[in-house]
């Protein structure tokens, strides 16, 4: 059926992910990564942002729930010693997002 209409993905696909590692203080992830998961990529406890999450999960979802309303592309939205900077979003949701860490 693939032949014939084109690649069909499932469950069982592995979808490529765009989240890289820029610098030791710069990160890229996609909104729908879920914020465990970026505290792992950046070597974080899980627990960091448990106090500024609210009921998101994801990296979109905390950006939101930071921001208090839908950011445009370029904003900065602070918490603590990180900023997330929206790269890409779409009329629903936030698509790309860099996160900063800065030391002190």
């Amino acid at each position: 059926m693939e032949e014939v209409i084109g690649d069909i993905r499932d469950e069982f696909d592995e979808e490529e992910s765009r989240n890289r590692k820029l610098d030791d203080n710069n990160y890229i992830f996609e909104g729908k990564t879920m914020i465990n998961d970026m505290c792992k990529a950046m070597r974080l406890p899980v627990h960091t942002f448990d106090i500024v999450r609210g009921e998101s999960e994801s990296v979109g979802g905390l950006v939101l729930e930071l921001a208090g309303e839908f950011p445009k592309v370029n904003d900065v939205i602070n918490t603590g010693d990180f900023d997330f900077t929206v790269l890409e979003s779409d009329s629903h949701r936030l698509r790309m997002v860099k996160v900063t860490v800065n030391k002190k």
